[in-house]
C-alpha cells in the first residue's frame, strides 16, 4: 500500500526532483504539496509545482498557500544564482498558472482525513511548518511521522560557517519545530551534502525516459551541476538534498542515525547552526523532545534507487 506523503517544499531545482521521484514512486501517493518561499518565491515555486504537476497530469493533487517569508519578519533571501531566475535552471514556469491553490487549513483537513496513514516530509524553510504546530500541535501528531531535510550537526554550512538553508532562513520557526516536535526525523547537510547524482546519469535518465519529465531533466541538471562546479571543486554532478529525504521515506534501511535532542541558535554569527550533544553520555534538558539525526547513509543503494525510481512511468 503506498505511504500517503504531505510534501512541504520550494521548488527549486532539487526540490523538483524530489517531487518527480515522489510522482514517480509506486510506494508514493502525494496527497498535497505546501508550497512555500525558499530557494525562490512563494509566487515562483508555486508557479513551479503546478507546471510539475500539469507535466503529470496530476493537477487534481492539492496545492496548498505556505508563507512567503519568515516569522522572524525578515525578507526572504532567495538563491535565483543556483536555481535561476524562475526556479528550475532554464526552464520557464512564470506563464504557469495554478488551477486552484488551497488555503493554508487545508493542511489540517488532510490531517484529519488520514491521520496515521500520512506522513509529512519538510524541504523548504520551516516557517509553514512552525504554523502548523503554533495553530494545532495536538493535530499534527495525529500523524504517521514529520522528516525534515535540514540542519548541519558538527558540519560546515552551505548558508553560513555553520548553518544550512532551511534552519538558517528562519531560525526561530526550526526552533519552535525542534520544541513542539514529537520525534522528528532530521536529515542534515552531514549526508546530503553527499548525495551527489552524476550528470551523465541524469543523461542516461533522460534519453532512455518515456515520463513526461523527461524532457527537463537534463536541461535542469546541466544547469544545477554548472553552478556547483564553482561550490565543490571537481564534482561530476550536483547533490539533490531533498530527494535524499524521500529516499529515506521510502527505503530507512539506507539510513544510520542517533536519537539526540535539537536546538536552534535563532541569531548572532552561529544563526541557524543546529546543535546536539554528540557526547557518550548526553546532558538531557527535561521537557524538550528527542529527535532522531541521520549521519550515514549507504550511498551506492541511494544512487540505484534513484535510478530505478526515475525510469518509471506515471503511476
Amino acid at each position: 500500500m503506498a505511504k500517503k506523503l504531505l510534501l512541504f517544499t520550494d521548488p527549486g531545482i532539487d526540490d523538483s526532483f524530489a517531487i518527480i521521484y515522489a510522482l514517480l514512486h509506486p510506494d508514493i501517493d502525494l496527497a498535497g504539496l505546501v508550497i512555500d518561499y525558499g530557494n525562490v518565491s512563494q509566487k515562483e515555486a508555486l508557479a513551479n509545482a503546478a507546471y510539475l504537476l500539469k507535466l503529470a497530469n496530476k493537477e487534481d493533487i492539492p496545492l496548498i498557500e505556505g508563507a512567503k517569508c519568515p516569522m522572524t519578519g525578515n525578507l526572504p533571501q532567495y538563491a535565483h544564482d543556483i536555481h535561476g531566475t524562475e526556479g528550475i535552471g532554464p526552464i520557464k514556469t512564470n506563464h504557469i498558472q495554478p488551477k486552484r491553490v488551497y488555503p493554508f487549513q487545508k493542511i489540517y483537513e488532510l490531517i484529519s482525513e488520514y491521520g496515521k496513514e500520512l506522513s509529512i516530509i519538510n524541504t523548504s524553510p520551516l516557517t509553514s511548518l512552525a504554523f502548523t504546530y503554533l495553530y494545532s500541535a495536538s493535530n499534527i501528531k495525529q500523524i504517521n511521522e514529520t522528516l525534515i531535510m535540514g540542519g548541519a550537526f558538527l558540519f560546515p554550512g552551505n548558508v553560513s560557517l555553520v548553518a544550512e538553508a532551511n534552519i538558517y532562513s528562519d531560525p526561530q520557526a526550526a526552533k519552535i519545530v525542534s520544541t513542539y516536535g514529537d520525534s522528528l526525523t532530521f536529515l542534515p547537510l552531514n549526508i546530503t551534502y553527499h548525495a551527489i547524482i552524476p550528470r551523465k546519469m541524469i543523461h542516461q535518465i533522460a534519453n532512455q525516459n518515456k515520463n513526461p519529465f523527461a524532457s527537463i531533466m537534463k536541461p535542469a541538471m546541466d544547469f544545477y551541476s554548472d553552478k556547483y562546479k564553482h561550490i565543490i571543486p571537481g564534482i561530476t554532478g550536483a547533490p539533490l538534498h531533498d530527494v535524499s529525504i524521500l529516499s529515506y521515506f521510502t527505503n530507512p534501511e539506507l539510513f544510520k542515525g542517533t536519537k539526540r535532542q535539537v536546538f536552534i541558535v535563532s541569531d548572532g554569527i552561529a544563526k541557524g547552526q543546529s546543535i546536539a550533544d554528540f557526547r557518550p553520555e548526553p546532558k538531557v534538558k527535561s521537557g524538550h523532545p528527542v529527535h532522531r539525526i541521520l549521519l550515514k547513509f549507504n550511498y551506492q543503494g541511494f544512487l540505484n534507487n534513484f535510478y530505478k525510481v526515475m525510469l518509471n512511468s506515471m503511476h
